[in-house]
Order: C-alpha cells, then sequence, then structure tokens
C-alpha cells in the first residue's frame, strides 16, 4: 500500500461528495454536494442542470451508458465503480463511486481513488462491483456481486450479462420502479435532520426534522447506532482503518411521523404513544452511507420476516 498522500493532495482523497441524478438516459445532474470542488474542482452549480456524461472519460461513456441502463433495469443498490473523471483543470482522475437505484433516481458518492478497488471497504461491503479500465486495446469492464448471504463480492468476475439488443442506445425503456426513498442526513447533528428526501412513497417525512420521526420507537436505538458507525465511514480511501462502507438494517417505519413536539429536536413518542387510527408500519432495509457532507440513508420494503 502507498504511503498516504500529503497537504492539499491528502484532503482531496480524504473527502467524498454526494451526487442525484436523474433516471433518464443523459442522466442529468440535480444535487451534487460542496465537497465536489475539492474532489474535481467544480462549484456544484457549475454541474447541477448539466448530464453527468460531460465528467466522463469519452471512452467509458458507451460503457457507463450502459451500465447506468443496466442499473436502473435491475435496481441495483449499494454497487461501486471505479472509472476515470475530468477535473475541472481538464486532467481525469480515478474516482470510486458508489451508486443506488431510488425509484426514478441515481444516488450516489465520489471519491478519488488510490491503489485500486482491493484495499477499499467500499468494495467490501458493496453488492456489486465494476471496474472499468482503458488501455491500448480500449475500455475493459470486470464486475464483481455479493451472494446470497455474503456481505462481500465474490472473487471471480462476472461476464457483462446485457442482452445483445441496446435499448440504452435507442429507447431507454424502463420497467416500473419498486417503491424507494433516499434521505439525506446532517452528520453533523445528534438528530440526523433531513436535508433532502427524494420522494413520499412509503412515509411522510419532511425537510428539516429528525429522520427518527419515521422510525418506530422501539428501532431507533439500533438506527441510531448504525447512522453513528457510518458517520465513521467517509470515503477516506488511503486510511484502511477509517475507509468508508455501506451498512444495512432491517427495521420498521412509521407511515404517520412522530414529529418532535415544541422546544424538542427529536421525537419522544414511545412504542405505546405512536400507535393512532389509521398508523402503518412498513418493514425496510435501510442502507446507509457517509459523505463528507451528510449521511446517505436509502428504504426499500422488504417482505416481513
Amino acid at each position: 500500500m502507498a504511503d498516504p498522500p500529503g497537504g492539499q493532495m491528502a484532503r482531496e482523497f480524504g473527502l467524498s461528495s454526494l451526487f442525484v441524478l436523474t433516471g433518464e438516459r443523459n442522466a442529468v445532474m440535480v444535487y451534487v454536494s460542496d465537497s465536489i470542488s475539492e474532489i474535481l474542482g467544480y462549484d456544484p452549480d457549475d454541474l447541477v442542470g448539466k448530464t453527468s456524461y460531460l465528467i466522463f472519460h469519452p471512452d467509458e461513456i458507451p460503457l457507463l451508458r450502459e451500465i447506468h441502463y443496466y442499473a436502473l433495469q435491475h435496481e441495483k443498490v449499494g454497487c461501486i465503480m471505479y472509472m476515470r473523471l475530468l477535473h475541472q483543470r481538464g486532467f481525469y482522475v480515478d474516482c470510486a463511486v458508489t451508486y443506488s437505484t431510488v425509484y426514478d433516481l441515481t444516488v450516489g458518492i465520489v471519491t478519488r481513488a488510490i491503489n485500486g478497488p482491493n484495499i477499499i471497504r467500499l468494495a467490501a461491503t458493496a453488492r456489486e462491483v465494476v471496474e472499468a479500465r482503458g488501455g491500448v486495446d480500449g475500455v475493459t469492464m470486470r464486475r464483481w456481486s455479493t451472494p446470497a448471504g455474503s456481505r462481500s463480492p465474490t472473487a471471480s468476475p462476472l461476464m457483462r450479462p446485457y442482452a445483445d439488443d441496446k435499448p440504452w442506445e435507442a429507447d431507454w425503456l424502463r420497467a416500473p420502479p419498486s417503491p424507494r426513498t433516499f434521505f439525506l442526513l446532517d452528520r453533523f447533528t445528534d438528530t440526523a435532520r433531513i436535508m433532502f428526501v427524494s420522494n413520499t412513497l412509503l412515509v411522510s417525512a419532511t425537510q428539516g426534522t429528525s429522520f427518527y420521526a419515521i422510525v418506530r420507537p422501539q428501532d431507533r436505538p439500533r438506527v441510531r447506532q448504525w447512522i453513528d458507525a457510518a458517520k465513521l465511514w467517509a470515503p477516506i480511501v488511503y486510511d484502511e482503518e477509517r475507509t468508508g462502507g455501506h451498512g444495512y438494517l432491517v427495521f420498521d417505519v412509521m407511515k404517520i411521523p412522530d414529529f418532535p413536539p415544541p422546544n424538542y429536536a427529536e421525537p419522544q413518542g414511545t412504542e405505546e404513544s405512536v400507535w393512532s387510527e389509521g398508523q402503518e408500519f412498513v418493514r425496510v432495509e435501510g442502507i446507509f452511507t457517509a459523505s463528507s457532507d451528510g449521511v446517505a440513508a436509502i428504504i426499500a420494503p422488504v417482505a416481513d420476516e
């Protein structure tokens, strides 16, 4: 393993930025967090509203468009890709990019990569790993997936599973997406304040309130433990003790949130008090990933255990 970089380069390697893309063919950037400025040199306003392909390496675009379509069609979550991104100053840098499909969006985190995927905990906890490599023979791809019941990708690369027809080059057709919701949580507050919520398909969450308001009281201690742990996982790819990862947890959310009373930052309800007419509990899997600018939380319904 190489020695950790120093100075400004160390800061660039240590930061991670969250992004949200549309599920459209051109993958338009609808949100980019502030740390992108020190990773790739752009201000968020430089990128929002533009296609993400503007900062991809031209040789990799056909492959990345294919991967984007496949991820949307198969609703991939907790994946990571190694690819080249264009710095604002005109050169390409190796990056590790996590990505998950959330209904009609792709949510991810970008950080600079060093020494490839084998030293980063993001890869060890991902459900799929994709490595795009450019060379004299063009761009090649290797994929790993995670077997059922395992938390680590298989060691053997998989063949590209895509069909001979290429809808990503023509119609870009998708099956109706499953209900999933993405939350951006403030990593600098104990209340896990919601800074952004992608939809209200599963719960009526409100921006600016505590994420714990939608979590069933009996599950709040476990969810808090995972969110607090995720804050320590921010992708710092040259430090094996603090490298980033994905955390997975099954818990219940509530259709009717337990909003904090006046003068309280967090909900005060108990297992008994949250029962009300019309209340419904939804069993979900939460996937937690940290960036420098917040904690990404994705919830998706799961079958009752």
